[in-house]
């Protein structure tokens, strides 16, 4: 039985992409975020306020915790925004992060906007038993990141 050149060719091509798949998965793989691996206090221990370190740690943990990770991706795009509290008012971010559906109801203009950039029709966001403390933490966290 004789290989020709095509069939060589052909196993060679094969081999490489086979390899380019393997290595884009590797590229991949590496470059997800696992939060419970993360440590901020490693990264920022000098350059932060103990209390303020202390406050992002905890806000880490809640917002693993209380299931924001869902949705909301530190690497991503989509589903994360920085800067916060420099786009909304504190007191506003803590009522939507409460209870969205209430200021849907009152046909708040910044909620509509978001549900609309975000490509949503329903409340999101429902933590009742998050007190203010929680969210400010959890807001420290997304901000210090």
């Amino acid at each position: 039985m004789k290989i020709s050149a095509n069939v060589i060719l052909g196993s060679i091509v094969a081999i490489i992409l086979l390899f380019m798949i393997f290595w884009m998965v590797s590229i991949q793989t590496e470059t997800d975020y696992d939060p419970t691996k993360h440590t901020l206090k490693d990264e920022i221990e000098e350059q932060v306020d103990p209390l303020l370190l202390l406050s992002m740690e905890r806000g880490k943990d809640l917002w693993i915790s209380e299931g924001c990770i869902r949705c909301h991706k530190l690497t991503a795009k989509d589903g994360f925004l920085r800067g916060l509290k420099k786009r909304w008012e504190i007191k506003w971010l803590i009522k939507y992060i409460k209870d969205e559906q209430v200021l849907i109801n009152q046909n708040e203009p910044d909620v509509i906007a978001l549900n609309a950039e975000w490509n949503s029709n329903t409340s999101e966001h429902y933590n009742p038993n998050l007190s203010e403390s929680d969210i400010m933490d959890i807001l420290s966290y997304v901000d210090g990141y």
